[in-house]
């Protein structure tokens, strides 16, 4: 196992303080929230809320749990390493190439809840469709990207808790999940996603903090303004040019490995998106008119976080890290750059101790985060796709819930032993990111075809991935022996070898369909919707297709069918902006940012990230205010000894008696009409 050589600046306490004493304290709060959701909302608490949400999120919070979850340990740590050592090429083709990845994932979202709105999980929605053989096949991808996802988290997290602090990351490993595993435990997919919300409040004060301090006159002697940075950048390309890169400049799009990079960055982030089950799990949870907006605006909102962090961490590291300013005289290891922990060196070049104490913060929030994610769309798909349809299709919902809750702790257990396994074997965080992409990104076409095309065979959805993913496998393996002779950690990680992986495991799913397609009968989307399954199982139930009351007033087709145009639309312009039109021409050109450039450049960052962090912290809010105003109410009422009220959509209840609200006198702006009801009668 390898650990940092550089001389941690703060003392193990922190780490331990952070870790445990923040964490417990964290979880601790995020379970008195969900207690007084419970009691003044009046929630149910049963399986299907704490593993879905009752698919009630509204679009701020959906957005926030976007943002949160693919803000983990490669958009704070690894977004950094890329612009360190590819430059802007490496910043912009993670940031975009990431966000259209979410972004596209709006479409498979909103196509989820047109086509399989009463689907608990989208591998359930596959069993419906595909039979036993193709979901077990995708069961088995998914938890494969969770356990290396989870992976990547951890080594990430800890690594970068051993560089700053000298904790043993083995200890940091097991340690990090103790907080998380007790709200997502008590409080299910409702309260992961309000620590989301909580998380992303913290990141991005933490982010723009950072930002305007590198910018802040007299903090840093030599900076101040994005003038001195950019001058600072120009002695760096003498210095040490930029890897790849026309004229060394670290401020060019013209690199030919920044474009190797762009395809391992791309199929790994689609692997990571499309075949993790967790963002299935936010799409779920959504309000049905939430998703779409939900996608797009966390896409827009987490842009800014790799964007803002590169553009002023990344260059402040390149600029000084010869300097006296820079905290180590050593120059960086393997080790720490693949680990990424350039950032917290900056971090404390830029704002002393203080510095990698509020980003070593900022990287725990991020990791717990995503890792709440993480165990509970395995908690999910352990419940609703292995024990209740193979195991005990009657089991009752208590049963349910302890079934959920013996695989959360345990997946969480697997993860940290798993992730110390590949510590001790020499891999590091990067490495495992891109060779999700190698591995995983032959089911991104089968499972998107699930759900969005209706001439897919069960055969070529079973089989297309495995074979896909044997082909980039052998070719990945082939490229390094080609290329470097020998097959070490080292030389599968290098550009080449991943690229080849990468794009055989994306793509050939894809050729191969086109060829299988005209061969495949149309399948009917009816059958989806009532969750008509292809080879029923005991407990599988059959819904009306004329009757959708079931999924509740916000259930709307042709509201569904707009969003669904209007999430290809957008997708596709986006795609064409952010992957075509604006690195091309950069790169076609072989331009360099001039000085005004850069300035104007650094601007726009700046106010991306302000326009990013407002939307996030108060969109959820101002969505909440009615819930809010009855938690409120409730609590003054219970301190006065009335009873309580809460609200719904159909009736206001008084005491024993029941009344049908007239649509004139009870809708309310968003044409729900509200109930009102005591909560001693329910809580009876």
């Amino acid at each position: 196992m390898t650990e940092s050589s550089t001389k941690p600046p703060l003392p193990q306490g922190v780490a331990y303080g952070i870790v445990l004493g923040f964490g417990l304290v964290f979880a601790l709060i995020m379970n008195a929230i969900t207690w007084i959701s419970r009691r003044y909302l009046h929630e149910p608490k049963d399986t299907e809320m704490l593993m879905t949400a009752k698919k009630s999120m509204k679009t701020g919070f959906v957005a926030a749990a976007v943002v949160s979850s693919w803000c983990y340990a490669a958009t704070i740590l690894n977004s950094v390493r890329l612009t360190y050592v590819y430059g802007f090429a490496g910043l912009w083709w993670f940031a975009a190439g990431a966000t259209t990845q979410i972004i596209v994932y709006a479409i498979m979202a909103i196509e989820l809840k047109r086509r399989a709105p009463r689907a608990n999980t989208i591998l359930e929605a596959v069993r419906i469709r595909f039979g036993t053989r193709t979901h077990l096949v995708f069961f088995a991808y998914g938890v494969s990207v969770q356990i290396l996802v989870t992976a990547a988290l951890l080594l990430g997290a800890s690594a970068a808790l051993n560089a700053t602090t000298g904790a043993n990351t083995v200890a940091m490993n097991y340690l990090i999940p103790v907080g998380v595993v007790v709200y997502s435990l008590l409080g299910g997919l409702k309260s992961t996603i309000l620590s989301d919300y909580v998380h992303t409040i913290v990141i991005f004060i933490i982010l723009l903090i950072s930002m305007f301090k590198v910018m802040t006159p007299g903090v840093v002697p030599v900076l101040g303004n994005p003038g001195k940075l950019w001058d600072l950048l120009q002695n760096a390309a003498v210095e040490s040019p930029c890897y790849g890169a026309k004229d060394g400049s670290y401020l060019t799009m013209d690199s030919g490995q920044g474009l190797l990079l762009a395809g391992v960055v791309l199929v790994s982030g689609f692997g990571s998106v499309f075949v993790d089950p967790s963002y299935g799990q936010k799409a779920i949870a959504g309000e049905p008119t939430a998703v779409v907006k939900g996608y797009f605006y966390g896409g827009f909102a987490w842009f800014s976080i790799p964007l803002g962090l590169c553009a002023t961490m990344s260059y402040v590291a390149i600029a000084l890290r010869s300097s006296e300013y820079w905290p180590v005289s050593s120059p960086l290891t393997a080790y720490e750059i693949n680990n990424a922990l350039i950032l917290p060196l900056a971090a404390e070049t830029v704002m002393g101790k203080g510095g990698a104490v509020a980003i070593i913060l900022m990287v725990f929030m991020a990791v717990t985060s995503s890792f709440s994610a993480e165990i509970i769309a395995h908690a999910s798909i352990v419940t609703f796709d292995v024990y209740q349809p193979y195991i005990d299709p009657k089991a009752s919902d208590d049963k349910l819930r302890w079934v959920s809750h013996i695989s959360l702790v345990s997946f969480a257990v697997f993860s940290a032993s798993f992730a110390t396994g590949l510590q001790y074997s020499g891999l590091s965080m990067s490495w495992v990111l891109e060779f999700i992409g190698v591995t995983f990104g032959a089911a991104v076409v089968p499972i998107t075809l699930a759900v969005i095309s209706d001439r897919v065979s069960a055969s070529y959805t079973t089989f297309a991935a495995p074979i896909s993913t044997i082909t980039a496998l052998g070719v990945w393996l082939g490229v390094t022996k080609q290329l470097y002779e020998e097959v070490n950690t080292t030389t599968t990680f290098e550009n080449w070898p991943m690229f080849a992986g990468c794009i055989v495991s994306l793509f050939l799913p894809f050729l191969i369909w086109l060829i299988v397609r005209p061969f495949s009968s149309p399948y009917n989307w009816d059958d989806l919707f009532m969750m008509k399954a292809i080879e029923p199982r005991p407990g599988d139930r059959i819904y009306n297709a004329e009757d959708p009351s079931d999924l509740g007033e916000d259930y709307d087709p042709k509201a569904l069918a707009r969003a669904s145009f209007l999430a290809k639309t957008i997708s596709s312009v986006l795609l064409l902006v952010f992957l075509v039109l604006i690195p091309f021409s950069l790169y076609g050109t072989g331009y360099i940012f001039s000085r005004n450039f850069f300035i104007g450049w650094t601007v726009i960052v700046f106010i991306w990230s302000w326009v990013a962090a407002i939307l996030i912290w108060c969109l959820p809010i101002w969505q909440s205010r009615g819930n809010i105003a009855v938690i409120v109410r409730n609590i003054i009422a219970d301190y006065n000894g009335k009873p309580r009220t809460y609200r719904d959509s159909d009736h206001v209840i008084t005491g024993e008696r029941t009344e049908r609200k007239s649509s004139e006198e009870g809708k309310e702006a968003s044409g729900l009409e509200p109930k009102v009801m005591k909560m001693n009668q329910l809580e009876a």
